[in-house]
């Protein structure tokens, strides 16, 4: 593992952060994906049904109008008689890079048909990953391989044909317009079993429209509850298609637009005073064109001191490890054996502590992302996300509430204005604290602004299509006075309003 001082901690940052939000677009849609993968449930024979939708489905995927790859599922038997599901994902959608992915899930031939085996394979730039997960006596063991790294986890899971039918289950007994009903699904990047809700908002002879109460995405079924479509506002959509995988396939590279840092930007109107010295912002955004920021799906104004995020108290959601945070890995336990105890005593001084451990490990590495915590020790190097979730690591590694956060963020590099950026904040004396490893910020600047995912990716689209532009329309900075002689200096607030 090499080590060293990050010498770059001013430059933009924007291809990791947009690359971290890509990948989580890509895992969502997945999985919503995967609930339906011709698997309907109008009755009690499961295998009957099964049996009557052997075959293939062809969805496209489809951002900002473009096709940006396809989804290729198969569901049918192998020769011992268990139920095989199988799925090819190849996507090369705007602002990261190209993702593949085989996934293939055996369920046990008789009931309750208990989940068997899994495997994942997906290759990302610069990344190669491995998960097969197999029953054992009790629960699942997962074996997890990236490039030469090999973990072995357990889990205590009870998964089957009857858990991952749940929906279509209350669908069939009782679709009622308004009716909250949930899936279960398995969350193969988090390695748990997962639930989300769902609100039925229209149903008829033809097929039921439903729509998530987490993210407002919509899924539309046939008559049989096979999916036809599902759509992410202002981010994605899959759409069944009749087309074959390598007529797709010629799409994917044609007219995808090259997202790069230079144009990863949203101008400002006007440029900031030194950012170190804001103390609170607010942007005014403004559509370009003929655009509306209602049709982009953006808010009026986004704000560092009124953060979409919510803060939460509880502090053992921020504590647990995960494929991208291995809080619990044998390497992160030898980094910290021979580093001296964190001290508690302020939450500057946690922070200071976290940060100059994040980068004696890490040198920042423009457009070259390592994609996990562990890649990146291994590499000495990486991008933003890589630095955050280091951080995060090493942090619950030592039982200290943090979590990584994503948005944007002001930079001058290579040109002025916010780009897509992710940093950490601490859970202290149930108070979250923001500072920002990159950029080595104990207190990170005021231009952090979060962003929730449906934010975060209208935000990219507007970006990209350069059909946004953002105004500071309210300013806190901190100046100080200095004396002559022995230099006494205060601080005072002073409110600009710009308009």
């Amino acid at each position: 593992m090499s080590s060293g001082k990050n010498t770059q901690a001013n430059a933009a940052s924007a291809p990791s952060a947009t690359t971290r939000w890509q990948f989580l677009v890509v895992g969502t849609a997945a999985c919503a994906a995967l609930i339906w993968l011709g698997i309907p449930r109008s009755g009690s024979n499961i295998e009957a049904l099964l049996e009557h939708r052997i075959g293939d489905r062809v969805y496209e995927v489809i951002q900002q109008d473009n096709t940006v790859g396809y989804l290729h599922t198969h569901t049918g038997r192998d020769a011992q008689g268990n139920w095989v599901m199988t799925q090819h994902l190849n996507i090369n959608m705007l602002n990261a890079p190209p993702y593949v992915s085989e996934q293939r899930q055996v369920f046990a031939k008789t009931a309750p048909h208990k989940l068997l085996a899994v495997n994942l394979d997906e290759r990302r730039e610069h990344q190669h990953q491995i998960i097969g997960i197999t029953a054992a006596e009790t629960g699942y063991t997962v074996v997890i391989e990236r490039d030469a790294d090999t973990e072995v986890v357990e889990r205590q899971w009870e998964y089957s044909l009857t858990d991952k039918l749940h929906l279509e289950q209350q669908l069939g007994a009782s679709p009622i317009v308004g009716r909250e009903v949930t899936e279960r699904y398995l969350d193969i990047p988090k390695l748990n079993i997962g639930q989300r809700r769902h609100r039925i908002i229209a149903s008829s002879r033809s097929g039921h429209t439903l729509q998530s109460v987490e993210d407002a995405s919509t899924t539309e079924l046939d008559s049989r509850f096979r999916l036809t479509s599902f759509h992410a506002p202002h981010q994605f959509r899959f759409e069944l298609t009749r087309s074959d995988p390598d007529r797709l396939q010629l799409f994917l590279f044609a007219d995808t637009a090259e997202w790069t840092s230079r144009r990863a930007v949203a101008p400002l109107t006007q440029d900031l005073k030194p950012k170190q010295t804001l103390t609170a912002l607010t942007l005014t955004l403004k559509a370009r064109g003929d655009n509306t920021l209602l049709t982009l799906g953006l808010p009026q104004t986004l704000s560092a001191t009124q953060q979409p995020q919510a803060t939460d108290a509880n502090a053992k959601h921020y504590l647990s490890g995960t494929l991208t945070l291995p809080v619990d890995h044998p390497k992160i336990a030898a980094l910290l054996e021979d580093q001296p105890r964190l001290s508690l005593s302020t939450i500057e001084r946690l922070s200071a502590g976290l940060i100059n451990l994040t980068r004696d490990n890490l040198a920042y590495a423009e457009q070259q992302p390592a994609g996990s915590a562990l890649r990146a020790l291994e590499k000495g190097y990486g991008e933003c996300v890589d630095f955050a979730d280091l951080l995060t690591t090493l942090a619950r590694s030592q039982n200290i509430p943090t979590r990584t956060v994503y948005g944007i963020a002001y930079s001058t590099q290579p040109t002025p204005g916010f780009r897509f950026h992710a940093w950490n904040e601490i859970l202290f004396e149930e108070h979250w604290h923001a500072l920002d490893p990159t950029w080595d910020q104990v207190v990170a600047d005021a231009t952090h602004i979060p962003l929730d995912d449906q934010t975060l990716a209208a935000l990219a689209s507007a970006m990209q299509a350069q059909a946004i532009t953002l105004t500071p329309t309210q300013t806190s900075y901190e100046t100080k006075k200095l004396r002559r002689g022995s230099i006494a200096e205060s601080l005072a607030q002073q409110t600009l309003l710009t308009h």
